[in-house]
């Protein structure tokens, strides 16, 4: 407004102090009208631009809102995104942890078994142990009666034989022929390890 609207209301009213004639009190009006007509339209004008620039505002605040809207979206969209990765992950490990432990579980009972198998494997050496001792002993058993046997034999034969001294011009092979038995009895009843025999010498001549 460039002038008070209480100044044109006092002349409207016909408040105004000073005596004036009809003429100028009409022109008066008329110029206090125009003024009020004047100050309205420039305040139609300010509201409009007011509201101009409300608009423009109320535009930007919309442009505002759409694009922190947008922002929000990605952000959620983007968060959503890690989520789902993070419970991939997630599942994967659970499914490794299942996996790790049902391994455990196989490994576990396949070291019982062979638990199991260690101590049937021990029982049965201590029993092949005690065996193999036992069949030690009747080993050596055996070789005691072998040597009783043998020892048995050689008296046998000591008392089945007769004594004979070498005469000059005897063999081996013509005292058996005498004898009618084998140089290998005699070597073997005498303990000789060849065909050599001197004069003198006593020899064990098996009998028939």
């Amino acid at each position: 407004m460039k002038k008070p609207l209480l100044a044109a209301f006092f002349l409207l009213a016909g408040c105004s102090p000073l005596k004036t004639s009809p003429h100028d009190e009409k022109h008066q009006l008329e110029l206090t009208l125009h003024e009020v007509q004047t100050n309205l339209d420039d305040l139609r004008h300010d509201i409009n631009c007011f509201q101009t620039e409300m608009q423009i505002l109320d535009g930007r605040i919309k442009y505002y809102e759409n694009a922190l809207a947008a922002v929000k979206q990605q952000d959620l969209e983007k968060s959503q995104a890690k989520i789902d990765q993070l419970t991939h992950q997630v599942h994967h490990l659970e499914k490794k942890i299942t996996a790790y432990e049902k391994s455990q579980q196989s490994e576990l009972k396949d070291l019982e078994k062979l638990a199991s198998h260690a101590n049937e494997t021990s029982a049965a050496l201590i029993q092949f142990k005690q065996r193999l001792q036992e069949v030690e002993q009747d080993v050596s058993l055996l070789a005691k009666l072998k040597g009783n046997l043998e020892s048995i034999a050689k008296n046998l034969k000591g008392e089945a034989a007769k004594t004979y001294k070498v005469c000059a011009g005897d063999s081996l092979e013509k005292i058996a022929k005498t004898h009618k038995t084998s140089v290998a009895r005699i070597k073997e009843l005498n303990g000789l390890d060849n065909d050599l025999i001197v004069v003198g010498q006593e020899l064990k001549i098996p009998l028939e």
